[in-house]
């Protein structure tokens, strides 16, 4: 009874769960916090987070996590750094496929909404609007673009060294 009462450093040992039944961490009453410990739950929302093309910070944060904690917790493994690089299309994926079930289940209202994702993928990307007409330079901006056209143009000196307007004197 007496090695339940304390632990091998002399320091009191701590039930594995509080007074309201929520569990407490091994290194409770030492220095430190507790190592985060990654749970579906948050790997499910940092998918789908990514899926909405969220940057990493915005993910870390939606966790609760710095991004270096994040990236060693959840995306050490090659398979759910794969995962994070697809996380749009895994999304798509799994939207499509309960969709489909949906349709074969008879519900017309998902036959519809498959129906038009389908189509849309068939279409490709949706165009971009096109670019604003840049606006018209003014007279003192076409001189000084000109002067400076004109000086890389230049290899050296040029006409200031031949007195006849840039014809090369004869040796």
């Amino acid at each position: 009874m007496s090695d339940q009462v304390s632990g091998k450093d002399g320091r009191p040992r701590w039930l594995p769960f509080d007074l309201l039944g929520d569990p407490v961490s091994a290194n409770k009453g030492m220095k430190g916090r507790p190592q985060h410990a990654p749970t579906a739950e948050n790997l499910e929302k940092l998918v789908l987070l990514f899926g909405m093309n969220r940057s990493e910070a915005e993910c870390a944060a939606a966790i609760g996590l710095s991004v270096p904690a994040m990236r060693k917790h959840y995306f050490s493994s090659p398979e759910l750094q794969r995962a994070k690089r697809h996380a749009d299309m895994m999304l798509e994926g799994e939207l499509l496929q309960r969709l489909n079930q949906q349709s074969i289940a008879g519900k017309t209202s998902a036959t519809e909404k498959l129906l038009k994702r389908l189509d849309k993928s068939r279409l490709g990307p949706t165009p971009t609007a096109k670019p604003k007409a840049t606006k018209r330079k003014g007279v003192k901006e076409e001189r000084r673009d000109a002067a400076w056209d004109a000086g890389r143009q230049d290899d050296g000196w040029g006409p200031l060294l031949h007195g006849d307007g840039g014809k090369a004197l004869p040796n």
